[in-house]
């Protein structure tokens, strides 16, 4: 709470996946809102992974706590028997490590003594190599002065004209803000504005 809180404040933008509500005080979610950071429960997570791969991609620093797995998947990992699967795990430090912001990725909270048959271990080495494989991906993405590589979509939504462009390499998508600056966005978000609505993470950038 004193990092998000405190004078002076350096954190511009905080994102927070895969909290488990009976983990959590309702106070730090409430701060965490009224600050327009962003939380993603773990079932909304699991639900759909791809959702929060914007999140991951516009971040600097990414530390993922072991506890954040479920237990069969890390028996290091004794707070909670629920969490992300092995394979999710995985995923979303691919995620981390295709960002081309990103500066810091870390693994936190393994105790080799709370192991069981090292395959807490394991399953670290299998999530290292998948941020290896992210970041081989990551160096195939086209900057944005090579929009040849890009498809580009002009819209308004809401009587507000934005442009969405979509990798032709990694398919992955930005939306535009009124400052001309673009950031990391979803398939959903762009269906979203082509139903003339206002995307959640499009107004939320603009309330920052």
């Amino acid at each position: 709470m004193e990092m998000f809180t405190g004078e002076p404040n350096y954190v511009k933008h905080y994102n927070h996946l895969g909290f488990q509500s009976y983990l959590v005080h309702p106070g730090m979610l409430q701060t965490l809102d009224k600050l327009k950071f962003d939380f993603f429960r773990v079932g909304h997570v699991k639900e759909d992974i791809e959702e929060v791969e914007p999140a991951i991609r516009n971040s600097h620093i990414f530390s993922f706590d072991i506890n954040a797995i479920a237990n069969a998947y890390a028996p290091s990992n004794q707070l909670t028997p629920n969490g992300f699967n092995g394979e999710e795990a995985c995923i979303l430090m691919q995620y981390a490590g295709m960002s081309t912001n990103m500066q810091s990725i870390g693994i936190y909270g393994y105790n080799p003594q709370q192991d069981r048959d090292e395959l807490t271990a394991k399953q670290i080495s299998h999530m290292i190599w998948y941020t290896i494989d992210g970041r081989y991906r990551r160096l195939k993405e086209a900057s944005f002065d090579q929009l040849e590589h890009f498809n580009e979509y002009q819209m308004a939504f809401a009587e507000i004209e934005s442009t969405f462009l979509q990798s032709k390499k990694t398919r992955r998508w930005w939306m535009q803000l009124p400052d001309k600056t673009y950031i990391p966005c979803s398939y959903k978000d762009y269906l979203v504005a082509g139903s003339n609505e206002i995307p959640e993470r499009w107004f939320r950038a603009q309330q920052r």
